[in-house]
């Protein structure tokens, strides 16, 4: 049975970045690669990831050479390396020494946090000396070495020359070839069978012709001297190439750190490379498991079609997810788009998308697919139940299980329980997403709080359209497909006929059920603009207050400075008179501080006394005009002034002794246990209307039915904030203007539902 990296065609992703590797460690590092279900872990490494890529964005990408020096390495535990393989650790190293001056030219900080090679420059340096650029040793690795080249080279330009004088002078007509041959370390001259009557030597060995391959006796001594210098070039070879080798070995450990440095170099290149053709995406971190995804696409299936559609995944308000829609309409797709994707950031992957929030999750589940699995003897059905049990006896509440037509592949009914059973108890478990072409099954969990979204289909051109719509349950289209395909005409208008009769109480159904989530939506867009309104006001009132605060702090600081100056005014005289002893002028100075004193401290002190003499019922004066006052509120007060009522601040007030005037009108209603209160008057609009929305909020939850807002006449604003505002609120019932003895139209009547 198929995990869900196999089902998620997961090494078909890495496959993608394959293609930009470079060397044979960074292919390494990718067949290693698996998603690490660690959210810290996870952003840290996309931190880095992207400061590599600004980094290849500003400088430039960086081409590597595939040296690859694992087997090299190896092969130093057990023998000498030879100059092939030394140099091959010379080039890695010279690589190494090029990438680091590259960076510590142009981002010294990347490279000091993030790769900072280990660099053995001692080894580098010996075998850039003891090893030429076509991997001989070069003369100059000892000066034992040079010497013994040099002797060696000159033995041999002897032996040269002698031949030569003597192929060109007596030897001249029995030589079958003017080339002087090296034959078992010994050179020698090809000869006639018949040398033996021009010169004295020894047969080394026959030519494939007949001729001898002769060495004279005249070079016999200097061929054994070559032969000895040859012995010990091969000794000094031996024994510097056993140095390098030791060295080597001892470096194994910062070797092999550079390696994986490489390899991690090699990838980032290669995800850069990848993530060209990929739109830019910010990822955002989330502690809770959630995953919301704009215009995401499948990475395989977008690297093979250009024009794949890309669609917006919402599992952040909700931890579930309903899909429906036509067979080949995009279902599957999507389930594996989100799978991919999840697995594309925890293997921090770039992810073709424009936006992605993900939370923490801790697995992945797919099930999807319904291939029956012969060598456990199960069918398709069975096989998918046994992949789900799987899946869901190892996922936690951090999880996500994929559900891909789960209950299909038995009997209409008993698999539409299966299914409803299965989705309810995993969306209690982790967050799951679903298909289905159970539309009884989908407005059944719509109606159990699960998010639906469909997939559309084009009836005109018979195509879907791969487009998903959110809060919509779609059809499968399964007639219109038969047409798309070109069945028989018989078949398809057989299927038309048994499907009508079968579905139209189903599609009254399916009617009702819409008009009542259309209408559940229009109220719930209502409520929503109504707590927006609410939220303005809010913030509005704690503008005012901040506003306020900021101006009492103000006065504080100016009278806390009057203060200050009156003190050393005080202190100055009190000086003066310790100094002039002049006591009448003090005395004199003293009471002037002492009335400015006064006007500072005992202000508050009138006002208070003023305030404490004001009582409700008694007659008052407000800016000239004389009326009653209703009501004392903290700071505030509710005064009536010729048949109006209005809030004012209780320092605005004064007490009058005159009796009150007998034409007034009085706007008082005796409040009932069932009636309640709210005055308006004196208030601006956005702070009244905040103080009805808050009043009729505290009706509903006091389950109060009736109440009064009293506005007053005025010029009309208030009244017609509350009237137009009242319309707005689900829970009026109604509302009308009050009766003359509770204030006529300047008050209005509200009923609650």
């Amino acid at each position: 049975m198929k995990n869900t990296l196999e089902i998620l065609q997961y090494e078909k992703l890495k496959k993608l970045i394959e293609k930009h590797v470079q060397t044979s460690y960074g292919k390494e590092k990718l067949e290693k690669l698996k998603p690490v279900f660690d959210i810290k872990k996870a952003e840290s490494s996309y931190a880095i990831q992207n400061k590599f890529f600004s980094y290849f964005i500003k400088w430039g990408s960086i081409t590597l050479d595939d040296i690859y020096i694992s087997n090299v390495i190896e092969e130093s535990y057990i023998s000498i390396l030879d100059e092939k393989q030394l140099k091959k650790i010379g080039d890695f190293l010279h690589q190494l020494n090029q990438i680091e001056n590259q960076f510590l030219e142009c981002d010294r900080e990347l490279y000091e946090e993030q790769l900072n090679f280990d660099m053995p420059f001692h080894l580098f340096g010996e075998i850039t000396k003891c090893i030429d650029d076509h991997g001989f040793l070069k003369d100059t690795a000892s000066a034992h070495l040079f010497n013994i080249r040099k002797e060696k080279k000159a033995v041999s330009q002897s032996i040269n020359r002698i031949l030569k004088n003597m192929m060109h002078s007596r030897l001249k007509e029995i030589v079958i070839d003017t080339t002087i041959f090296l034959k078992r370390t010994r050179f020698t001259l090809l000869l006639k069978p018949n040398f033996k009557e021009f010169i004295s030597g020894r047969i080394i060995d026959v030519g494939k012709s007949g001729g001898l391959f002769v060495e004279p006796d005249v070079v016999y001594n200097l061929n054994n001297q070559l032969e000895d210098l040859t012995s010990k070039e091969e000794l000094e070879r031996r024994r510097i190439l056993k140095n390098l080798t030791q060295m080597v070995r001892d470096n194994i450990n910062r070797l092999k750190y550079n390696e994986q440095k490489i390899a991690q170099l090699d990838m980032y290149l290669a995800k850069f490379f990848y993530s060209k053709h990929l739109p830019e995406c910010e990822i955002i971190f989330k502690e809770k498991p959630i995953f919301y995804a704009k215009s995401a696409k499948h990475p395989i299936l977008a690297s093979i079609k250009e024009d794949t559609k890309p669609v917006d995944i919402d599992l952040k308000s909700n931890n579930s997810l309903i899909i429906t829609g036509p067979n080949t309409g995009g279902k599957t797709v999507f389930l594996k788009t989100i799978g991919l994707t999840i697995l594309s950031v925890f293997s921090v992957i770039p992810v073709n998308a424009r936006e992605v929030e993900i939370g923490n999750f801790d697995n992945v589940f797919a099930v999807i697919g319904d291939e029956q699995d012969i060598f456990e003897s199960l069918s398709g059905f069975s096989s998918k139940i046994e992949s789900f049990k799987k899946s869901y006896e190892q996922a936690t509440k951090n999880s996500i299980i994929l559900l891909d037509e789960i209950g299909s592949g038995t009997s209409p009914d008993e698999g539409e329980s299966v299914a409803y059973a299965i989705i309810k108890k995993t969306q209690e478990k982790c967050t799951v997403c679903a298909t289905t072409h159970y539309k009884r099954l989908a407005y059944l969990l719509q109606s159990k709080g699960f998010p639906l979204a469909a997939f559309e289909f084009d009836t005109e051109t018979l195509l879907p359209t791969y487009k998903l719509s959110y809060d919509k349950v779609g059809r499968s289209y399964g007639i219109d497909i038969l047409k798309s395909l070109k069945i028989e005409k018989e078949i398809i208008e057989l299927a038309s006929e048994y499907y009508l009769k079968n579905e139209t109480i189903m599609s009254q159904l399916e009617k009702e059920l819409q008009k009542t989530i259309e209408l559940y939506q229009k109220k719930k867009n209502e409520l929503d603009k109504i707590k927006r309104q609410y939220r303005e006001l809010i913030e509005k009132e704690k503008e005012q207050k901040s506003k306020l605060l900021r101006e009492l702090e103000e006065e504080h600081l100016k009278k806390k400075e009057e203060y200050e100056e009156l003190l050393k005014q005080l202190q100055l005289e009190i000086s003066n008179v310790m100094r002039t002893k002049n006591t009448s002028k003090a005395h004199k100075r003293i009471n002037e501080i002492k009335e400015k004193s006064k006007e500072i401290f005992e202000l508050k002190r009138e006002k208070e006394e003023k305030n404490r003499e004001l009582n409700e019922g008694c007659l008052i004066e407000f800016r000239g005009e004389k009326g009653k006052l209703i009501k004392l509120k903290n700071k505030k007060a509710i005064i009536e002034i010729e048949g109006k009522l209005l809030e004012v601040p209780v320092h605005l007030l004064k007490k009058s002794n005159k009796e009150e005037r007998k034409n007034e009108i009085k706007v008082n209603s005796p409040k009932s246990s069932t009636t309640f209160e709210l005055i308006l008057i004196g208030k601006r609009r956005d702070e009244a209307q905040f103080e009805l929305v808050r009043f009729i909020d505290s009706l509903v939850l006091d389950n109060i039915k009736h109440a009064r807002i009293v506005h007053g006449f005025g010029n009309g604003i208030l009244k017609d904030m509350v009237r137009e505002t009242l319309k707005e609120l689900p829970h009026i019932k109604s509302f009308r203007p009050a009766p003359p003895q509770e204030g006529g139209d300047g008050a209005t009547i509200v009923e609650l539902k």
